[in-house]
């Protein structure tokens, strides 16, 4: 039984209900010249869990707000994201159509496997699905974000497990005024898009909403080469929901409550492919400024998600295809809090105290093995997953220069009722029955970074860290499958992984307009959990355990944990406007990532690990002038990978360009056209051994206009 129905839980979430908060971000301080908030002088939360700027955490923080999202060609939080060096998905596609499980975000070469290793939190609540570890990007219309912080490495552990390379926190708007924006847009594909964000003031009581709908008829994402008669577009439509509310019954007060809702609809280049997933959640909570200067939040959550799936079987020339599994019942519930105290005492501390929980369950109800024109055989797969956390943390100010963050925290977890059961459904007879054996473990983490202001425009910073993550229910549990006939086995026996690492970097103001940043760091994981081949089919089909049968052409996986692999890197940016109307910004990511030890799985030492693009970059350049138009041109440049972890299925690299022009019409209302990937280049994104490839997307033109009231 879920968690959700008990009780007792019920109750005990009633009274968290009571004491639930937040803590909302101080204004962006403005460069006199530049005229624009500049990354070292953002207020953040993300890297420490309390507001400061970025010129005082020893992290390497990137700090991504309006402006920059005015200025993308981007459709999703997801895909404007990619200007962040180092940011990927599972196989780098666009959210926009992309499957859900592949749509798991990594920083510095951590990603390759569907359950992200990247923390994302929409104003502090997590987004991350509770069961798999994905995280549906639809759910957040960009239009809704006012900020993002991203803090990439173990720098952020103190936010527990999931914060494994980092964290992503989006930043919605504190309603101080009464506004709305209204937008609507038409496209290439028959894609369509409206969307409407509003925010409302009445003494004590503000209040903020969002509202949006697209949907695109897709394009077929198959090369012509490899495309055959079962192949169709990839589209998808999405219904998405926002809203908090906000009271400050007096200065030193703020109460908060609000919720989301996703529906979320796939078809996905076939006919029989496709996926349906709605998610829904409420949050709330408190922020108390007591009388000794103590920061007191709290704060709770309650989500759920249902999700359909149907999966097929194609023939090595993608004539046919055959079902092989339906996944019609998928539920998931996810309740969590989290108590916090923070302080400054000594003239030069700032402490910081707090616990956090999490209690997950989820179930995925299968039908699988179609013979004879129907499926013979039914799967349920059940479990459930307590987390919870304490930390302290220490912001030191020692003198005018230094900056010293030290934090410890400390975790336990716990895996129980955990079942997997089969059954046939021509007989009714039960032909598998294992309930997994309850399993707990405990992980200690810690943060230690210093920055050195040397000069007005020089800092130094440094970090050393280690952080966590632990195996998600679905892939503790649950057998996968993807295109191309791949077939990816759980591992009940899971272990978790850890990362031990450090951040060397310097910040330098370039005269008064330009901002640069240089970071190198070097992490170890160790356990980490790796889609593992097993063997291939070959042209004719075969059983291969655990997998069972894999069909002609297809792949058997399995979720292990091998010993160690190592992600090194570079990651040097720069951003500034030479004058008023004109922005320059340049990033570069240098980043191998290899897999170093694996006593159990010799052939995949000193392979690089799967999907990690060893060179990345991203320029900007942008034209803005009020009386005649904004134009900025962003390129991207993704270097070749490998799609498994054998290294034998290449991707190439690829460049793509994005455009945004907009023009003011008056002082409310402003038309504007984007277009992704203007040379329509042709790029690969994922390769199976069948010789199944997707393609990245082809170029799209989107026009719209836009109308604001306040």
């Amino acid at each position: 039984m879920s968690f959700l129905r008990r009780s007792g839980l019920r109750r005990a979430f009633s009274c968290l209900f009571l004491t639930i908060g937040s803590t909302p971000l101080a204004a962006q301080q403005v460069d006199t010249v530049t005229k624009k908030p500049t990354v070292l002088d953002a207020a953040i939360i993300t890297a420490t869990r309390v507001s400061q700027v970025v010129r005082e955490v020893p992290a390497n923080v990137a700090v991504l707000g309006t402006q920059d999202i005015q200025r993308s060609a981007a459709r999703t939080v997801s895909d404007f994201l990619r200007v962040i060096p180092g940011y990927t998905t599972k196989d780098h596609q666009s959210s926009v159509v992309s499957h859900p499980s592949r749509q798991a975000p990594a920083l510095r070469g951590l990603g390759g496997t569907s359950a992200s290793r990247t923390l994302v939190l929409l104003d502090g609540v997590p987004m991350n699905e509770p069961f798999a570890g994905w995280v549906f990007w639809p759910r957040v219309p960009l239009a809704l974000v006012k900020q993002a912080e991203v803090v990439r490495g173990g720098g952020a552990g103190v936010w527990g497990d999931r914060a494994l390379g980092g964290v992503i926190n989006l930043i919605t708007d504190d309603p101080r005024e009464n506004s709305l924006t209204l937008a609507a847009t038409a496209g290439s594909f028959g894609a369509t898009r409206t969307s409407a964000v509003g925010t409302g003031r009445r003494g004590s009581v503000g209040a903020l909403f969002a509202a949006e709908y697209f949907d695109t008829d897709g394009y077929i994402n198959v090369p012509t080469d490899v495309r055959g008669a079962i192949d169709t577009e990839v589209d998808s439509r999405n219904t998405a929901l926002f809203g908090k509310v906000t009271w400050d019954p007096s200065s030193n007060v703020r109460v908060f409550a609000g919720g989301n809702y996703m529906d979320d609809d796939r078809q996905n280049g076939t006919a029989m492919r496709f996926n349906a997933t709605t998610l829904r959640d409420l949050r709330g909570g408190v922020r108390w400024l007591a009388g000794d200067g103590s920061l007191i939040n709290a704060s709770a959550y309650v989500g759920s998600s249902g999700y359909e799936n149907f999966f097929a079987n194609e023939t090595l020339d993608r004539s046919s295809e055959t079902p092989s599994v339906y996944q019609f019942a998928v539920p998931a519930h996810s309740l969590g809090a989290q108590l916090q105290w923070s302080k400054d005492v000594l003239r030069s501390h700032r402490l910081t105290a707090g616990t956090d929980f999490s209690l997950v369950d989820g179930e995925v109800n299968e039908d699988f093995n179609f013979n004879q024109g129907s499926f013979a055989a039914r799967r349920r797969v059940f479990g459930e997953q307590q987390l919870v956390g304490v930390y302290l943390q220490d912001a030191i100010s020692l003198g005018e220069r230094f900056r010293v963050l030290a934090s410890a925290r400390y975790d336990r977890w716990q895996n129980q009722n955990a079942q997997r059961t089969e059954r046939n459904l021509r007989t009714g007879a039960t032909t598998l029955d294992t309930a997994y054996l309850d399993r707990s473990d405990s992980r200690a983490s810690y943060s230690l970074g210093l920055r050195h202001q040397t000069t007005r425009a020089l800092a130094l910073r440094g970090a050393v860290y280690r952080s966590f993550r632990s195996p998600t229910l679905n892939e503790l549990y649950k057998p996968f499958r993807e295109a191309g006939n791949i077939i990816t086995e759980s591992n009940p026996g899971l272990r978790p992984e850890s990362l031990t690492g450090f951040d060397a970097g310097i910040d330098v103001l370039l005269g008064t307009s330009f901002v640069s940043r240089l970071t190198g760091f070097y992490s170890v994981v160790d356990d980490p959990i790796l889609e593992v081949t097993i063997a291939n089919a070959g042209t004719t089909g075969r059983p291969i355990a655990p997998c069972g049968f894999v069909p002609a052409g297809g792949t058997c996986r399995r979720r292990d944990n091998i010993e160690e692999f190592r992600t090194t890197g570079l990651e040097a940016e720069i951003e500034g406007r030479p004058h008023r109307f004109w922005t320059l910004g340049a990033s570069y990511m240098w980043n191998p990532t290899e897999i170093t030890k694996a006593p159990t799985q010799p052939l995949i030492v000193g392979k690089v690990a799967r999907g990690t693009a060893e060179h990345q970059w991203t320029a900007l350049v942008g034209f803005d002038h009020p009386r005649i138009a904004a134009l900025h041109v962003t390129t991207r440049f993704v270097g070749e990978r490998w799609d498994d972890d054998l290294n034998t299925l290449h991707v190439e690299s690829f460049t793509v360009t994005d455009v945004r022009a907009a023009r003011n019409l008056t002082s409310n209302a402003n038309v504007f056209l984007t277009v992704e990937n203007v040379f329509d280049r042709e790029y690969s994104v994922t390769r199976a051994a069948s010789g199944f490839v997707r393609l990245g997307g082809p170029r799209f033109i989107e026009g719209g206009i836009q109308y604001r009231w306040r």
